[in-house]
């Protein structure tokens, strides 16, 4: 049986779907698995049939077992921690459990669980986008004060790290990631204070339509804070804060006397 095969097979049966592979994948191992094993070249089923005309037949050699050609811990998924201690849920519920209330309103969602799904699978030899996703969402859960096993004098600079770890992915997964950590280095919260290095989050995240980016973009430029002022890009960035009717940047217009028109 090909490794390729036995890998796939044991990956598509994984509890959790953000482990199986893409379906594009799974056809194409399956593609090279048929032409290299049921599609010998003509020259050589000929060359076969000739020799079996002279083969005498004997007892076959007995068909070792699967255990015993097949490296299991080869295919075993690596580092994952426990999935009994987060009741085997997936990233995808854990995601939603902070969302969740009942009818009068009060949270109804297993948020301890979720962060214990989050940890492991931040610390997972599992696919960067896992990590991202639960890196995420562990810095929300700990900035949200969802979480209480972290000493508060760790806390800020935790949530920094994770956020500037998900704002710098390529893939750009949580765009509301550069918002936050422009947050921090506005603030100098868990990271030590820059302003220009704040604007150039902020203006990332405005590229994605974070209307509250955009107006921290603009008042940085008007105001000149830690950045050369910039009377242009001040107002180009307000005014989208006002199309996408972000009060805020009504108010600061009205107040600075900014003509839009």
């Amino acid at each position: 049986m090909p490794s390729s095969f036995i890998e796939l097979s044991t990956k598509a049966t994984n509890h959790d779907p953000e482990f199986r592979p893409k379906l594009t994948d799974t056809f194409e191992v399956l593609s090279r698995c048929f032409e290299e094993y049921e599609r010998p070249s003509k020259s050589s089923s000929n060359s076969k049939s000739t020799q079996f005309q002279n083969i005498t037949l004997s007892s076959p050699d007995p068909i070792p077992s699967l255990e015993s050609i097949i490296n299991q811990d080869e295919y075993a998924i690596k580092s994952l921690s426990d999935y009994e201690s987060f009741k085997y849920m997936t990233l995808a519920e854990a995601a939603k459990q902070h969302k969740m209330f009942d009818r009068q309103g009060k949270p109804s969602g297993d948020t301890k669980t979720a962060y214990k799904c989050f940890e492991s699978y931040a610390d997972a030899d599992t696919t960067i986008r896992n990590k991202i996703v639960a890196k995420y969402y562990k810095a929300y859960y700990i900035s949200r004060g969802l979480v209480d096993n972290i000493e508060d004098k760790d806390k800020d600079r935790i949530v920094a790290e994770l956020y500037k770890e998900v704002a710098d992915d390529e893939a750009n997964e949580f765009p509301e990631a550069k918002l936050r950590y422009g947050d921090c280095l506005y603030n100098g919260k868990g990271v030590e204070k820059n302003l220009p290095e704040a604007l150039k989050y902020f203006e990332e995240a405005a590229d994605n339509g974070f209307k509250v980016a955009m107006y921290n973009a603009g008042k940085l430029y008007y105001n000149g804070d830690g950045v050369e002022k910039n009377k242009e890009k001040a107002i180009k960035y307000m005014t989208l804060a006002i199309y996408n009717e972000y009060e805020p940047a009504m108010k600061f217009c009205r107040d600075n006397n900014i003509n839009l028109n």
